[in-house]
């Protein structure tokens, strides 16, 4: 594949990668049948195939209306001009303007209400208001039993020549309201039960109370007589920590370094950077000198057996304003049970460290 050079004299930076080199001649509409009849559909089946550092443009959004977008990463930041924090629960409508094909996106809304996957090509416009050819590559993501849980969308963008589709001329750039989230709607209701196994669910971390008692009261949900492990796998799935939008979360790769695949809003919010900024760096960004480097070797520790893991550390904000951290550090399993990735849960508490 190739890097097209937009011809963007705003920008003048490439795009996304592209499956060809898109000609801009008179027979490109020729081209365009003949590449994309030939175009296979990306390597992705899973979330955690989704969520894989890459340089291709992804979004992923919820598997039913109003398909909210969960996920957005650095590459499909520098295709459309927003940022995460900007879409993060609104519909992917903003893209869409004047030229935008009819047509396709017909085609592309069947195909998602049935759980289908497609290929159309349309005409989007940046946060800017430039249009560019977008192919975009959905497809659906489903669980061990087959339920449909999100879409992934592929993007790959190619420049409109100039004067054939004008810039959409807009002020600011107006989103969709944000969409309340299932975690959200259900955060009053956590439960407490058992499976057939007899494995007690953990329940959120959102439910753990963020006063003086937090630590004692997640080393009793995490206990001291079974391992952490096989006692929350059941619980949290990638697919609840993508969705989660009420608690400050952070993914991992499940291997060193542990690289960052995503972080939602609230964790942007309380720690100031920007998922493009984080994108496959280490939660190392959060350490500072008064963090206890023995608190954070014990955490490690149980990182690299697998296990869950709280602690209260010293942790710094973007532009080193420290702040107390309650972490809950959990191991994600994949629908065959397998370690897929980790996530840590932020909490910003007004106590002292012991």
């Amino acid at each position: 594949s190739t890097i097209f050079q937009a011809a963007n004299p705003l920008t003048q930076k490439a795009l996304c990668p592209l499956p060809y080199r898109a000609r801009a001649s008179a027979r490109f509409e020729e081209d365009w049948v003949a590449a994309s009849s030939a175009f296979a559909m990306p390597g992705v089946s899973t979330l955690a195939d989704a969520l894989l550092l890459s340089d291709e443009c992804k979004v992923i959004t919820m598997g039913s209306p109003p398909f909210s977008i969960v996920h957005t990463n650095r590459a499909w930041s520098q295709l459309t001009g927003y940022k995460f924090t900007e879409v993060a629960n609104r519909t992917s409508g903003f893209l869409q303007g004047p030229h935008t094909e009819k047509l396709a996106l017909q085609e592309l809304r069947a195909a998602v209400h049935k759980g289908q996957p497609t290929q159309v090509r349309v005409i989007n416009y940046t946060k800017a208001g430039d249009p560019f050819y977008n192919t975009l590559d959905v497809i659906p993501l489903k669980d061990k039993a087959g339920t449909l849980t999100h879409f992934c969308g592929v993007l790959a963008g190619e420049p409109v020549a100039d004067g054939v589709v004008p810039k959409l001329e807009r002020k600011e750039a107006l989103l969709p309201p944000a969409i309340a989230s299932e975690t959200e709607e259900t955060e009053d209701t956590a439960e407490k039960a058992s499976d057939d196994d007899g494995e007690v669910l953990c329940p959120p971390l959102a439910h753990i109370e963020a006063n003086g008692a937090a630590a004692g009261a997640a080393a009793e949900l995490l206990g001291e007589s079974e391992p952490a492990t096989k006692r929350c796998k059941r619980e949290y799935r990638l697919a609840d920590a993508i969705n989660n939008t009420k608690d400050a979360v952070v993914l991992t790769e499940a291997t060193p370094p542990y690289a960052i695949t995503h972080v939602n809003q609230p964790w942007c919010e309380m720690c100031g950077y920007t998922l493009e900024e984080v994108e496959g760096l280490t939660n190392n960004i959060l350490q500072g000198p008064d963090t206890d480097q023995a608190l954070l070797d014990e955490l490690m520790a149980s990182v690299r057996r697998g296990e869950a893991h709280s602690a209260r550390l010293v942790n710094y904000k973007k532009g080193g304003v420290r702040f107390v951290n309650q972490v809950q550090v959990m191991p994600l399993y994949n629908e065959a049970d397998e370690l897929d990735h980790f996530m840590a849960m932020l909490q910003e508490i007004d106590a002292p460290v012991v």
